[in-house]
């Protein structure tokens, strides 16, 4: 593999508080939001690829990277994600959410602020959509016992053991490992919350634009189930499993991630 340059973080204010991203290549702009163990950094392959056709931007969600901590609702992370592709003159964008970013992503169709021309939804869900007060799913109790009781590069491996297919490079997994190891506690909270108490099945229901499904076959984190289960709500839809992949094919099958990108937003 050839030398990767690391990508510039920029930041700008957003009503009122810091957002740090990433901006590069020009064409049509498709706007990247990472999962719940990611940054902007998880994005690489993709920039590496596609920024010859496309203009790609990818944000550090609120409380991770250099972006400031926000209230833990989807609409507050929706207006913020909107509020920086408007920031950035960007007034309609195809939109690529991971996980906790295609919850968001969900939340962006819905609640509107920018014209979504497509939208790709990898390894995410519709939310758990319990009722606001109710404690948070054991799953997510577990992830921040974790943060707080091991150290950044325990709780890095830890996440991307749980992450990546048994059949991963060493390679992919010490970068993943690098990626969620920058998680910070408070951000790993919020974000818990949004996926704990949203519910985005009435925003799939009113978007009619072409959606892309990514589901891996080995994903622990997200069964590809919860996934496929969102295909009942869309009516124009299409679906791709990667037959390699856990949570991040994004990292383990780089190139068919990308290629299928590419044709779906081309068409």
């Amino acid at each position: 593999m050839s030398e990767i340059r690391e990508f510039a973080h920029k930041t700008l204010e957003v009503n009122g508080e810091a957002v740090s991203f990433i901006d590069e290549g020009s064409g049509p702009t498709l706007f990247l939001m990472h999962g719940i163990g990611g940054n902007s950094r998880s994005w690489r392959e993709q920039f590496r690829e596609l920024t010859s056709k496309f203009r790609l931007i990818a944000w550090d969600a609120p409380g991770y990277g250099n972006s400031k901590l926000r209230k833990s609702t989807l609409s507050d992370y929706v207006t913020t994600a909107t509020g920086l592709l408007g920031a950035l003159k960007v007034k309609r964008a195809n939109v690529l959410g991971h996980s906790m970013g295609g919850v968001i992503a969900q939340g962006m169709v819905g609640l509107g602020g920018i014209k979504v021309d497509k939208l790709i939804l990898s390894s995410t869900f519709m939310g758990h959509g319990e009722r606001v007060g109710r404690p948070l799913q054991a799953g997510y109790i577990s992830r921040l016992d974790e943060i707080t009781s091991m150290s950044p590069e325990e709780f890095g491996e830890a996440r991307a053991k749980s992450m990546l297919a048994d059949t991963t490079s060493r390679k992919v997994f010490q970068e993943v490992a690098s990626i969620a190891s920058e998680v910070k506690k408070s951000g790993l909270l919020a974000a818990c919350e949004v996926l704990n108490y949203s519910d985005t099945s009435k925003f799939l229901k009113g978007f009619t634009k072409p959606v892309l499904i990514f589901t891996g076959r080995h994903d622990k984190i997200v069964a590809p189930t919860r996934s496929t289960e969102m295909v009942a709500h869309i009516s124009n839809v299409q679906h791709i499993e990667f037959g390699n992949s856990g949570h991040a094919a994004y990292f383990e099958e780089p190139l068919v991630y990308n290629a299928a990108i590419n044709k779906f937003l081309s068409n």
